[in-house]
């Protein structure tokens, strides 16, 4: 039979809805970066904090399922305590000066950390609520040390070469030359980096919350800690969407990976890097105690902590566990809704661009 006798043929070949074909590109996008080693390598250790937190778990419920235990890590904390406030209170004469400035007052090694005075209050005083207490704080404490520094390095490594592959070899001609619209575009980019956060600190925030359960003796914490798992969900989405938005957003404004990975890296230390360099140089001209003490100081941390990325995501995550009112952290939360949005609607004119040429 002559070729042009054929006629029209249906597609026999499995058609893809409409709504899901972003996830084309992010199932391509996920399966290319997980090619890499280094990229596995890294989201192997960002599981090793899940050991240190899951053995806090273990030892709280051994402490709430065993109340002569309580005493005695009530008075450990105490002599701790006491062991870093007299550790340096007297030093050699004629090392430091007059023997006024040789006295130093330290804070307890647990007050280091943000709201520990709300959990040594809970665990002096265990009462109903004490669980949903430690374990919201250790949440809180798990999203915003071991998982926010694996995930500033994780998406490094991930999202710089997403976009910025795409402008440089031209592949816009190949995706917008099919039925892929803009949104869905961006939309499969923005889930590739939002899946692998979501992997290391979603999935194991909410495996430490069942190893709690399976640990408990009374199956009435279900009632008391069921909130926790939405609040887990809350702020991953918190953490997610303002990363990934400006992750790509520095991706699509240039054609070099390497330039999208510096600002990057540069967004994040340099921020930080001046919220501390300010704090400890008000504390030192202020005259006051050791920088550690000075880092805790409310005043100091609400007026420079917005310059800082790292800061505003742990002041609303604060608040999404529970510890902050939304009055004291509405300007961090702005600021995330700012930079999420600006991100935005850079990166839509940035993939636009092709479109209108």
């Amino acid at each position: 039979m002559p070729i042009h006798k054929v006629g029209y043929r249906g597609w026999q070949g499995k058609k893809v809805p409409v709504p899901w074909r972003w996830w084309i590109i992010s199932f391509t996008g996920i399966r290319v970066v997980l090619r890499s080693r280094w990229v596995r390598r890294l989201m192997f250790v960002c599981y090793f904090p899940v050991l240190y937190w899951g053995l806090a778990v273990f030892m709280l419920e051994q402490y709430m399922a065993y109340p002569d235990l309580q005493s005695d890590l009530i008075e450990a904390i105490q002599q701790a305590d006491r062991f870093e406030n007299n550790r340096d209170r007297w030093r050699r004469p004629g090392r430091n000066g007059p023997p006024q400035n040789r006295r130093m007052q330290r804070p307890g090694f647990i007050n280091m950390l943000p709201k520990s005075q709300v959990v040594i209050d809970a665990l002096q005083s265990p009462g109903a609520d004490t669980r949903h207490v430690v374990w919201s704080w250790l949440l809180m404490t798990f999203f915003r040390y071991p998982q926010s520094i694996m995930l500033l390095f994780l998406v490094g490594f991930i999202a710089p070469g997403l976009i910025s592959r795409d402008v440089r070899s031209r592949a816009f001609l190949l995706y917008f030359s099919r039925p892929i619209g803009r949104f869905e575009y961006i939309l499969g980019k923005l889930m590739i980096p939002a899946v692998f956060i979501a992997f290391i600190t979603c999935l194991p925030a909410l495996v430490l919350y069942v190893f709690g359960i399976m640990l408990s003796t009374d199956w009435s914490i279900i009632s008391m800690t069921w909130d926790i798992p939405f609040r887990v969900l809350a702020a991953s989405f918190i953490l997610i969407l303002p990363t990934a938005s400006i992750a790509l957003m520095l991706s699509s404004l240039t054609q070099e990976s390497r330039f999208a990975t510096f600002a990057w890296f540069a967004l994040w230390i340099m921020g930080h890097g001046a919220w501390l360099a300010i704090v400890l140089a008000q504390s030192i001209s202020f005259g006051k105690p050791p920088f550690s003490q000075s880092v805790m100081d409310s005043a100091l941390v609400e007026n420079w902590s917005l310059i800082s990325l790292y800061n505003n995501l742990g002041a609303v995550q604060s608040w999404v566990f529970g510890f902050d009112k939304f009055t004291d952290i509405w300007p961090s939360f702005t600021i995330l809704c700012l930079l999420t949005l600006v991100a935005l609607v850079i990166l839509f004119r940035r993939v636009s661009a092709p479109i209108r040429i």
